[in-house]
């Protein structure tokens, strides 16, 4: 299984390289930007990127094709088949195979245009290049959702109805829908973890790199409660977490960022090592409801509270909005470091933010895609490559390639085609959510961290991946100051707080 899966991949990267697609740069993301500065802004020649960024730089096209380059290495040093040319694949000839994608557009209180993009981009690469599922062409149905919980049970109803053979959740606000998808035997991919129905519904494979508010949130406490005193040179005792004021955002606090912190200080029975460690740990929570013109209110309430540190994650105009609040009144990261999911990266707001945000911390995901290519290796390197070449050559608007959701929309797609080359037999929808399930840590994931469905541990036994990374922001280009990190365990055979 995992032969196949390389060889896949060493192809992937071969085809990318003998296109002569590797682009000088490109890149940030909100995975990290291994020392290398964020892509220049449209008017500029491109440079580099962040990521998680919900909404970071786009990328530029192709140049014209080059001389082949020397195969790259694999994961595992081998190098690349570069012998096997892109024509050595055959177009897909099947039966298509029909995809639903739920993705909420269009409201202010949650549009991610870039993951439907995305997912198309992908789907008519592999389509174009790798042969499609098993021989089946992907056709991709799109169901566009506003926020409200009728509106996600509406789409879940009409994909269902249409026949498709696989849905894929992007980020849904109520985790309303999985229970029609069930009921009609489609089983669901999830790009973005974010409620209690994508952390424990059966026949739900969350497979989004950094598990959503599972691996992103408790990875926000765990580095704010430990690893950030290392690297800021501070002592931790009371943390500030303003929280998004939105449905999801209320599950994602009380259960992911609020109970893990009282399980450190031992208010809270927990099973990880650092239960009980810091008896002194103390918090505030904030609720900043989306799109809030002037949010002074919840930074005053932040600031008067004294944090030695602040965690926030939330859409990205969202957390620049808050981190403009904070400035105007004072704050500064060198007295308070600020750490930031990855959905908040937005390269032209922390530009437009200058020194007030020189020296803030982001997470990102292993093997991210919207890292610069430069210096990259192996499988980063592959998918990087992959993702900011392929992307906008299969029709993804430029400026969405480098947002936080573009690079989650085309990994999740490749990872169901990487998943689909461990198939014997037909590869249908119920085919992928088996070989999902059975993952085991064993295979690398597109860009993310192995996939490890089997040994999900309870109560969130349908997220497969929760290890993030974490930037650093150096005033011009994101540094990667951790490589892992995993606050999974502090939640592990907890009781589910949902608010």
């Amino acid at each position: 299984m995992k032969t196949r899966s390389t060889q896949r991949s060493k192809k992937v990267l071969a085809l990318a390289f003998s296109f002569g697609l590797v682009a000088a740069a490109c890149g940030s993301d909100d995975d990290g930007g291994d020392g290398d500065a964020p892509p220049a802004t449209e008017a500029e020649a491109p440079a580099e990127e962040g990521e998680e960024a919900p909404a970071e730089e786009g990328e530029e096209a192709p140049a014209e094709e080059s001389e082949e380059a020397p195969a790259e290495e694999s994961e595992e040093g081998e190098a690349a088949p570069a012998e096997e040319p892109a024509g050595e694949i055959e177009a897909p000839t099947g039966e298509p195979i029909r995809i639903g994608v739920q993705n909420p557009e269009g409201d202010p209180n949650g549009s991610f245009p870039e993951y439907s993009a995305s997912i198309q981009a992908a789907a008519d690469y592999i389509n174009a290049e790798l042969g499609g599922l098993g021989g089946r062409p992907i056709e991709i149905e799109l169901c566009k959702t506003v926020i409200s919980p009728d509106d996600s049970q509406r789409c879940a109803n009409e994909l269902s109805a249409s026949g498709v053979e696989l849905a894929i959740s992007t980020i849904n606000f109520f985790g309303n829908h999985f229970g029609i998808y069930q009921g009609s035997g489609i089983p669901v991919v999830v790009s973005s973890a974010v409620t209690l129905g994508d952390f424990t519904s059966e026949g739900v494979y969350a497979i989004g790199a950094g598990g959503g508010c599972l691996g992103v949130h408790t990875g926000l406490v765990q580095i704010a409660t430990d690893e950030i005193e290392e690297l800021a040179g501070i002592t931790v005792e009371r943390v500030g977490v303003p929280w998004a004021d939105t449905p999801p955002g209320v599950v994602c606090y009380n259960d992911l960022e609020a109970k893990p912190l009282d399980v450190i200080n031992g208010t809270t029975p927990g099973e990880s090592a650092r239960a009980g460690e810091r008896p002194e740990l103390t918090y505030i929570g904030v609720p900043v409801a989306p799109a809030t013109p002037d949010v002074t209110p919840q930074a005053t309430e932040i600031l008067a509270f004294d944090p030695d540190v602040i965690i926030f994650s939330a859409q990205g105009a969202d957390c620049w909005n808050f981190v403009d609040a904070l400035g105007r009144l004072g704050w500064s990261n060198d007295e308070t470091p600020l750490i930031l999911s990855g959905s908040c990266t937005d390269f032209d707001a922390i530009r437009a933010a200058g020194d007030l945000v020189k020296g803030i911390y982001v997470t990102t995901t292993q093997n991210g895609v919207l890292t610069p290519p430069e210096g990259l290796e192996g499988q980063h390197l592959d998918n990087a490559t992959t993702y900011q070449t392929k992307a906008p050559e299969y029709g993804m608007p430029e400026d969405l390639v480098f947002t936080g959701f573009g690079g989650n929309g085309f990994s999740t797609m490749m990872n169901i085609w990487e998943i689909a080359q461990t198939i014997d037999g037909e590869v249908t929808g119920q085919a992928i959510s088996d070989a999902f399930a059975a993952t085991d840590g064993s295979m690398p994931a597109f860009g993310g961290s192995p996939l490890n469905c089997s040994a999900a541990p309870e109560p969130y036994t349908a997220v497969c991946t929760a290890d993030i990374s974490l930037n650093q922001w150096d005033g011009e280009k994101m540094v990667k100051v951790i490589e892992q990190a995993s606050g999974l365990d502090l939640v592990a055979g907890t009781e589910l707080r949902p608010g």
